[in-house]
């Protein structure tokens, strides 16, 4: 697969600050082993991108808020039991996160439109007149995405039940980590230039 097919998510198939991350984010396999719902920093890089447009509905509640569900094909909403005349345009991403120690430990997360705009850098109506007009500059933009270092703020929430139970990952924050170091589950600290780790200082 090349060009911008690459990175689209088959039809088959708010605003955060740096601030707000801990300085020495947790280890992706750390959080896959703990596999329980709760909000998790993690490190981790990108391994894969891929991305969906998708008109949505626009129907809002009683607190002001639209409701964003995916509409089908007839530009209705089974959730609200609406017709949009005028459907909002939505971006979901499928971010792939490989563990920064162990390349096997791989997880997709779900990245939705305003924590998608933030992470690209663009909002979405930009984003579709690239995939229109300019898929080959586009192309580039994500491209350079992979193999990035990120810090994710993840929320993951349960869902099923007994042995049927599995996790939604969704990123509520993303930041490209410029720092050199995280931690692990044995205490140690990594530089993720070298790979080497040393002990933290008490």
């Amino acid at each position: 697969m090349s060009g911008l097919t690459r990175f689209q998510i088959s039809s088959t198939s708010s605003k955060r600050s740096a601030e707000e991350f801990p300085a020495l984010p947790k280890q992706l396999s750390e959080v896959v082993k703990f596999n329980s719902s709760g909000t998790f920093f993690v490190h981790a890089k990108v391994a894969d991108l891929q991305f969906s447009l998708y008109k949505a509905c626009p129907l809002k509640s009683s607190g002001g808020v639209p409701c964003k569900r995916k509409l089908d094909d007839e530009m209705f909403c089974h959730t609200c039991a609406h017709r949009a005349n005028s459907p909002l345009q939505c971006l979901f991403l499928r971010l792939g996160l490989q563990d920064c120690e162990d390349p096997e430990i791989n997880q997709k997360v779900t990245v939705f439109s305003s924590v998608a705009e933030d992470y690209l850098a663009m909002k979405v109506h930009q984003f579709a007149s690239m995939v229109e007009k300019c898929s080959e500059k586009l192309e580039v933009v994500l491209q350079s995405k992979l193999g990035q270092t990120l810090s994710v703020k993840l929320n993951l929430k349960a869902k099923g039940g007994g042995e049927f139970t599995t996790m939604d990952w969704i990123a509520v924050a993303i930041h490209e980590d410029k720092q050199n170091e995280v931690d692990n589950e044995d205490g140690e600290i990594i530089e993720l230039d070298t790979g080497k780790k040393r002990a933290k200082k008490n």
